[in-house]
């Protein structure tokens, strides 16, 4: 029933603009599997829903450059055994690319069940990344925190090297920020670098001594929080009242996005950095263009999520059923660094994970908001 609804629903509604088309010289047809919990009746189904919409856009933008793709669209549930039943039915083995699951106790039934069958498997949510192995179709678009961070922790090393660098404890319990401050101490004592501690409720005196008025101050927290940001924002703007001399740069987290409406003039202030996996630029025309098709087909808007989910979908279709018709079923993997695409919110670096291995996502780029108020992306050559 779920595929017939939505079927029709993009039969219905599937009319777009045609993005700009390059040559798609190989398969002109694409069987697309999508197993995603699109029933369940909560905020996350809500959220697959609008990722889902978003495949189908992608499938319209491609039909006008003439690929056809076949979409099998099925409920999966939540559970392993409700996974097990679903494969059972052998409703996906002709697809070409699968793309699930949500839930990750489904994710390794699925994986073996398209490794078997030679089906790409684009995993979109969760970062097991123990299930690449010996699974060289699959694609893994969410990377593990570690290798997130390894990134972050490079770009700090390629573009603040000459800098005072000052890691700032929030004095919060954050598993993800305290990660971050073990990963980038050791890797920064690697390479001969000093970090400097700082107590985010030490005096005006104890600021004075972590920071350099002669080089550049590059101040990390070691919590994402807004409590911590708001605290540490408001300590940096006194300092940077009560001693204009020293320069400051502050960087952080992919939440950070979320915290714009309240923080953007503080962003702006303090010549921030953060670290993202993707971003969404609200002034660009062609993602405004996106947001007005989503709207005239599902009569909806999308939902003001970071991510966007729609996008995310239409990215991931995109990229995935433009390889596939350009290069082909057995041929994707090789070319996978090569595919074409322009990305709304989500660009791909796929890097294989081991020999017979899957491909991980490890594309991080910095969204930097500048004191002249203005927003850049700052992004890693390959």
């Amino acid at each position: 029933m779920i595929r017939q609804i939505l079927t029709f629903l993009f039969c219905l509604l599937l009319v777009s603009p045609r993005l700009a088309a390059q040559d798609a010289a190989g398969k002109k047809s694409v069987r697309m599997g999508v197993l995603l919990p699109l029933k369940e009746r909560t905020a996350r189904g809500t959220k697959m829903v609008e990722f889902y919409r978003g495949l189908l856009m992608a499938v319209d933008s491609l039909k006008r450059d003439g690929v056809s793709v076949d979409v099998q669209a099925l409920h999966a549930g939540s559970s392993a055994s409700e996974m097990d039943q679903m494969l059972a039915s052998h409703a996906l083995k002709d697809c070409d690319v699968v793309f699930g699951p949500l839930d990750a106790a489904q994710l390794p039934a699925l994986a073996d069940y398209c490794y078997l069958h030679d089906i790409h498997l684009v995993v979109p949510f969760t970062s097991l990344a123990t299930q690449l192995i010996g699974h060289p179709r699959h694609y893994l678009v969410t990377a593990p925190r570690n290798r997130i961070q390894d990134e972050a922790v490079w770009y700090i090393q390629d573009q603040f090297s000459d800098y005072n660098i000052i890691l700032v404890e929030t004095n919060e319990s954050n598993e993800e920020g305290t990660a971050f401050g073990e990963r980038l101490r050791a890797a920064m004592s690697q390479k001969g670098i000093y970090v400097r501690q700082l107590n985010l409720e030490a005096d005006d005196l104890a600021f004075l001594q972590a920071f350099n008025p002669q080089r550049k101050n590059l101040i990390i927290p070691n919590s994402p929080s807004l409590k911590a940001l708001n605290n540490l924002t408001s300590k940096l703007k006194d300092f940077q009242r009560a001693h204009s001399e020293y320069e400051l740069a502050l960087f952080g987290y992919p939440a950070w996005q979320t915290y714009t409406q309240q923080l953007l003039p503080d962003f702006y202030q303090l010549n921030t950095y953060a670290y993202t996996t993707f971003y969404r630029n609200p002034l660009s025309q062609r993602n405004e263009a996106f947001d007005r098709q989503f709207m005239n087909w599902f009569h909806t808007p999308m939902s003001n999520t970071f991510p966007r989910y729609a996008l995310m979908g239409f990215d991931l279709g995109y990229f995935f059923l433009r390889g596939l018709a350009i290069y082909g079923r057995d041929r994707l993997t090789d070319a996978i660094t090569q595919v074409p695409a322009r990305p709304y919110q989500h660009p791909f670096h796929f890097e294989q994970s081991g020999d017979g291995n899957g491909y991980v996502n490890t594309f991080v780029e910095l969204i930097h908001y500048t004191p002249q108020q203005s927003i850049e992306l700052i992004t890693r050559n390959r």
